[in-house]
């Protein structure tokens, strides 16, 4: 057996039990095969697919350095996404008027997660894992919370994991007896209503290769979460980039994400560049201000798609402007030509700390 600390997850579709029972079975599983399918895909590293247990999906984490808090919580909220989008399919694209294809929408989702300690095993042909703290997530996601809170569509962070994962998002407490573990302080994330917050009134700020002046591509031989965490997470970022001195994030709505501005203390000069779109694990968008001309600034994207091997990181920079529209041809021959030098070793310093985190 293997000790390990990390994070323990279970993705449950609740209406389960009551969706079966007054639903044609010929319709009602395939159905419910397809929404858990839509969960699984989700799961990869740097989270461990754990097993499927009736009406949810198991996953966990082993190693202490990924998932930070931030790349879980966005784990969360795509699978999150991944269900009701998968839901929605079904229902726009159904006629059938059988209970099963009309009962569709009574199905939703909640997140359980709890970080602690758990030995993995494997007993025969099975990998399991065990534990009290494996006990504890089970028996979170048999409360109340619903009742007490009125929100439906949930992920309840127990306080161990909201500690880890140092979580400043706006969150709900909640607590509740277990057996043979007492009172269990909690604390509840809306879904539903940050997946509302996070597209409403969105803009998109997507560069395609032909948009920009300069294309880098990379093949990263690590999982795409992983790669997104490398390349957002302040403290990691800091530790690869090559002559960087310092990397800080302000973060207007507590979290990474659209609004935020990045303050970068390189060696050669302080870039400062802020998020413009953010769509994780897929693409995320900023304008970098160019640290020689006051008031010009240049639009950029990283695109990640996610490899059998790895992740392809396709990273564009597009015109340099000012205020005015006017275009500075130098301000992107000096940005082409630092980056053109600078991206190389960068990414091969961070393939090898994350290998080594492994």
């Amino acid at each position: 057996m293997t000790n390990h600390t990390g994070y323990l997850l279970i993705a449950d579709i609740s209406g389960y039990t009551q969706f079966l029972t007054s639903s044609e079975q010929d319709h009602a599983n395939p159905i419910l095969q397809s929404l858990l399918s839509s969960l699984i895909e989700q799961v990869g590293e740097p989270l461990q697919f754990w097993k499927m247990d009736g009406d949810a999906v198991l996953a966990y984490s082993t190693q202490n350095e990924f998932p930070s808090g931030e790349t879980f919580l966005t784990i969360c909220e795509n699978l999150y996404n991944a269900f009701t989008t998968r839901r929605q399919d079904i229902i726009v694209n159904t006629t059938c008027p059988c209970q099963a294809c009309a009962n569709v929408g009574m199905l939703d989702l909640k997140i359980m997660a709890h970080h602690g300690e758990f030995d993995e095993m494997e007993v025969g042909p099975v990998k399991d894992i065990s534990g009290s703290d494996v006990i504890l997530v089970h028996r979170m996601s048999k409360t109340d919370v619903s009742a007490t809170t009125g929100i439906r569509s949930y992920a309840l962070f127990s306080d161990a994991a909201v500690e880890a994962m140092e979580l400043k998002a706006a969150l709900v407490p909640f607590s509740q007896p277990f057996e043979h573990f007492g009172e269990v302080s909690m604390q509840v994330y809306d879904l539903a209503k940050a997946w509302e917050k996070f597209h409403a009134g969105r803009e998109r700020y997507f560069l395609n290769e032909q948009d920009g002046v300069w294309t880098y591509r990379r093949h990263l031989d690590v999982p795409i979460a992983v790669a997104w965490e490398a390349l957002t997470a302040p403290g990691l970022k800091e530790r690869w980039m090559v002559d960087m001195k310092s990397v800080t994030v302000d973060n207007p709505e507590n979290r990474i994400g659209t609004g935020s501005n990045y303050h970068c203390a390189h060696e050669a000069a302080d870039f400062r560049y802020r998020v413009t779109d953010w769509e994780p694990f897929d693409y995320f968008s900023t304008r970098i201000d160019d640290p020689a001309r006051g008031g010009i600034s240049m639009p950029e994207t990283y695109h990640l798609t996610s490899t059998e091997s790895g992740t392809e990181l396709r990273y564009t920079i597009g015109e340099a402007h000012d205020a005015d529209g006017n275009r500075s041809e130098t301000s992107e021959q000096e940005a082409v030509g630092f980056l053109s030098a600078f991206w190389p070793p960068c990414f091969d310093a961070m393939e090898k700390l994350i290998k080594a985190a492994n």
